[in-house]
């Protein structure tokens, strides 16, 4: 009974023991599992190695880095699987590892069946055994693409910084600490042991310290983004030219935790740039020089630069940024087939000429050039204009045309000079004759009915005479005169032909002002010539009114040389156009019936002959003024009868 007992009682401990070591197994395999899922599944590939380097078991990770099924796998050599230049790198590793007996570590790159390049991390240690060893594969692919593309990366910035004189820095103000590129050091000429705050500073130049110390103040204070261009220098002497631009890295909590920044070396740039402004100063400088008036627009039109002359000849109108159509067309915006310099816009080279004439002052005449300046691209053009003052040219070319036109009226007065100077012979040869019967008989002077006919006869003779003495004159335009030069009182011939003008009834209305210098000179010249001249611009001062009217005369002596005579009008003035071609002969602007246009085509050519000179200044609504400058005592025979 009781070894019963105890059988039971030991049947049921072997059953309790059955259940533990069941349980103990189901918890093993559950374990192993767990431990198998996490071998297979882990993210690094597990491999166990031969000594030579045949595969003994492999994760499933490390059965999808190589690309083949796990039973394919076994007992092949993993020198397979990596790339032909690393074959050799491997076998070393592989030799190392069961060598040493310590952990081992290398990198490759496998040749997978993939075809796709795999870079992975090897790390192997033998077992105790010393049979075979526990290997790891770590995919460091996408790190060591990373590692490449920053490599990469950074030799392409060395590169352009060296390329473009640009080096790159950083500076921690709470610890002072500095980094910079190799660019920086080699333009700040420092080593890699001399990156320091104070290194830097012993470079810039003593002069710019202050100012870059100043902007680093506020920039670390303040987080505020700055530029400078400050001088380097050197042991040896030399300098350089930097561009500093700093920009701060600022924390939440607006604190400035890091500066960077990129230096630039600019000493090409300056040195360009002072060689820039010396060939600029230059080329203005001739550009100044230039007598004639030059001016550049822009391919829309509008000034870009001018020399020094231009504004003299329009000081309203040639400023920069001002149109073409302020000189050219004021009426219109645009002038496209008149304009020079549109015309030049578009790749024409155009000579023309202007007339400017200014309220006040005299005509002016110009000189035109526009010439293309083509675009470096060829897409848009600018003009170059040159305004040249042909003024003075220009009238003395009008002069000489003048003159010619003095010369041909010669021709025609030979002809008539007879048929005009015969009935005026006559005349006054019968006026003489009556004089000469009032002298003979006294009994018709005391006849009342013939009181005032010696005056009239005598007035018939004189004027008879100087009537002869203008067709003279008129004669003196083709062949020489017979007159000859005295001293000759202008003062005396103003006041004669005054007498003359105050009989004629439209002139009445004519107050007249004369202001005759007392002790004026008398001049060599030819006495009915110079009657003829004044005549002439007192018919035309005292024409200048419908009513009545105000003329001065004004006599003075300009210098020890000259003389002047003056007369001015308040009448109803000439327009530009008149003036142009009031020398001219037979140009008149009277009615029909009033005049042949010839009186001052004489008077010029008078005028001229005396070797003086005549001038006209005048403006619609503004009156009129003569100017006659005549020469003391310097004239010849031949100069007042050629």
């Amino acid at each position: 009974m009781k070894r019963l007992q105890d059988c039971q009682a030991h049947q049921q401990e072997l059953e309790t023991k059955i259940e533990a070591l069941l349980r103990s197994q189901v918890e093993q395999d559950a374990s192993r599992k767990k431990y198998a899922f996490l071998y297979d599944f882990a993210p690094v590939g597990y491999f166990t190695f031969g000594r030579k380097g045949n595969i003994r078991s492999v994760n499933l990770t490390g059965v999808r880095l190589l690309g083949i099924e796990r039973s394919a796998l076994v007992a092949r050599r993993f020198e397979d699987f990596v790339a032909g230049e690393d074959r050799f790198v491997f076998n070393d590793f592989l030799g190392r590892v069961f060598a040493s007996h310590v952990k081992e570590t290398c990198r490759l790159q496998l040749a997978t069946s993939h075809h796709q390049t795999l870079f992975v991390r090897i790390e192997a240690m033998v077992t105790e055994a010393g049979e075979e060893c526990l290997a790891v594969l770590v995919d460091i692919t996408e790190k060591k693409r990373a590692e490449q593309a920053l490599s990469e990366s950074e030799y392409n910035l060395a590169k352009a910084q060296a390329m473009t004189h640009v080096g790159s820095w950083s500076f921690d103000p709470a610890s002072g600490e500095m980094n910079a590129s190799d660019e920086l050091l080699r333009i700040m000429r420092l080593s890699r042991e001399e990156t320091t705050q104070e290194a830097f500073a012993s470079v810039v130049h003593p002069e710019d310290l202050g100012s870059v110390m100043e902007h680093l103040r506020l920039g670390i204070d303040h987080g505020k983004s700055y530029e400078i261009e400050h001088r380097l220098l050197f042991a040896d002497g030399s300098a350089k030219w930097v561009d500093t631009i700093v920009e701060p890295s600022v924390n939440s909590a607006g604190r400035v935790v890091k500066l960077y920044g990129t230096t630039q070396d600019i000493t090409a740039r300056k040195q360009a740039e002072v060689e820039l402004r010396n060939k600029s100063n230059e080329l203005q400088t001739i550009f100044d020089s230039i007598g004639d008036g030059i001016t550049v627009y822009d391919h829309a039109g509008r000034i870009q630069h001018h020399n020094l002359i231009s504004p003299q000849l329009f000081p309203e109108e040639i400023l920069p940024g001002r149109s073409c159509r302020e000189i050219f067309h004021p009426e219109s915006p645009c002038l496209p087939r008149e304009c020079p310099v549109e015309q030049a816009l578009r790749g024409e080279r155009v000579d023309t000429s202007l007339v400017s004439v200014a309220e006040g002052e005299k005509a002016r005449y110009l000189d035109i050039t526009a010439t293309p300046i083509r675009d470096a691209l060829g897409e848009k053009n600018r003009a170059l204009v040159f305004f040249r003052d042909v003024t003075e040219k220009r009238m003395q070319e009008m002069h000489l045309i003048q003159t010619e036109k003095m010369s041909s009226i010669g021709v025609l007065a030979t002809g008539i000079a007879h048929e005009i100077n015969n009935p005026l012979t006559s005349v006054a040869g019968f006026a003489e004759a009556l004089l000469r019967r009032f002298r003979d008989d006294p009994t018709l002077e005391k006849d009342p009915r013939l009181d005032v006919f010696p005056h009239y006869l005598e007035v018939i003779v004189r004027e008879s005479y100087r009537c002869k003495g203008i067709i003279d004159h008129l004669l003196s335009f083709g062949r020489k005169s017979d007159g000859t030069a005295v001293k000759v009182d202008l003062n005396g011939i103003l006041l004669e032909i005054l007498e003359l003008l105050r009989y004629q009834p439209s002139y009445r209305q004519v107050q007249v002002v004369t202001r005759f210098k007392a002790d004026l000179p008398r001049i060599l010249g030819d006495s009915s010539g110079l009657r003829q001249v004044c005549m002439n611009l007192l018919v035309n001062a005292h024409q200048a009114f419908t009513g009545a009217g105000l003329v001065e005369i004004t006599t003075d002596q300009v210098d020890e040389t000259w003389v002047s005579v003056v007369i001015r009008d308040n009448g109803c003035g000439m327009s530009q156009n008149i003036i142009d071609r009031i020398w001219e002969p037979f140009f008149t602007t009277k009615e029909v019936g009033r005049g042949v246009g010839l009186g001052l085509a004489l008077t010029y050519n008078i005028v001229k002959r005396h070797g003086g000179e005549i001038r006209l200044e005048s403006r619609v609504g503004g009156g009129s003024q003569f100017t006659v400058l005549l020469p003391i005592g310097r004239g010849t025979t031949d100069q007042i009868t050629s």
